[in-house]
């Protein structure tokens, strides 16, 4: 089977870089929102020191941070560095699993000479779509065909079978089941989340109404509602749920099918399938997210 550190370097460079720019952009959202919100609050603040009212000058300055945000948003495209790096690592996955159990476009009929060229080739082509996204992903090694990909090539089919299965098939599944469960509780948590902020917002509408208080505290309601919005598009948690639990099912319904692989074509189709589908769900993962 093959491990973490049985992946190409570049594999792992670009894992990393997606990962650093998802942090990237979620922190900087949420700051962004968080700026909004303060502006929000310091709008109907009546804080005075001698004569100057602090409140517009609050709300200017976070507006003012709001947009220095943005400006670095649109520079450093954290988004473009999480869905490029994210599509190049299952890119160079689905390559590496290929190779090593020697299915399709690097079967046996080929040379070893022949699918390592092949292979290097392929890696090199992936490298233009890191450099057009401005991903610095350095390799920390010159040798991306590991030791680990070499052995389970060399290793019998009953073994890439099993080997392919465990570390492929069902990791991936494993993986996409519990990003399912994990994304279904968040939806419902800021589900909750945004009913509570909406009967605040309708308590402080009707106790205005009455007389009750005299700070107009509607705007902030209104902005706290409107920042879970834009935060829970932003994560788009039900959508992502339901499209994990169903490429979860895909992939367990496929796993049900390893039983009939008794031959190196059999073995090589079943590769291909199964990559299709992943490739599939990462498709449509970031169509969603554009």
């Amino acid at each position: 089977m093959l491990n973490a550190e049985d992946l190409p370097p570049f594999q792992r460079a670009v894992s990393n870089e997606s990962q650093r720019g998802q942090r990237m952009f979620a922190t900087l959202m949420a700051l962004r929102l968080s700026l909004l919100l303060l502006a929000a609050v310091a709008g109907v603040a009546t804080w005075k020191l001698d004569a100057v009212v602090l409140g517009p000058a609050l709300a200017a300055g976070a507006f003012a941070a709001t947009s220095i945000v943005e400006v670095f948003l649109l520079t450093n495209r954290p988004t473009e560095q999480w869905y490029v790096g994210r599509a190049l690592s299952e890119s160079i996955k689905s390559l590496t699993w290929r190779f090593a159990t020697a299915a399709q476009p690097f079967p046996r009929s080929r040379s070893d000479s022949e699918c390592v060229e092949e292979f290097t080739n392929r890696l090199l082509g992936l490298t233009w779509d890191m450099s057009a996204a401005g991903l610095a992903a350095p390799a920390v090694t010159g040798q991306q065909i590991t030791d680990g990909m070499r052995s389970l090539r060399a290793s019998s089919l009953v073994d890439r079978r099993a080997a392919y299965l465990t570390g492929r098939l069902e990791g991936q599944r494993a993986w996409y089941a519990e990003r399912s469960l994990s994304n279904r509780a968040r939806a419902s948590r800021w589900s909750v989340s945004m009913l509570v902020l909406e009967i605040v917002g309708v308590t402080l509408a009707m106790s205005r109404a009455a007389g009750l208080i005299d700070v107009d505290l509607l705007g902030i309601a209104a902005a706290a509602v409107a920042a879970g919005a834009a935060w829970t598009q932003t994560r788009q948690h039900a959508a992502v749920a339901t499209a994990y639990a169903l490429a979860s099912q895909e992939l367990a319904a496929m796993g049900s099918l390893a039983t009939r692989i008794n031959s190196e074509a059999e073995l090589s189709q079943f590769v291909d399938d199964t990559e299709t589908a992943i490739s599939r769900e990462h498709t449509m993962w970031r169509a969603r997210r554009h």
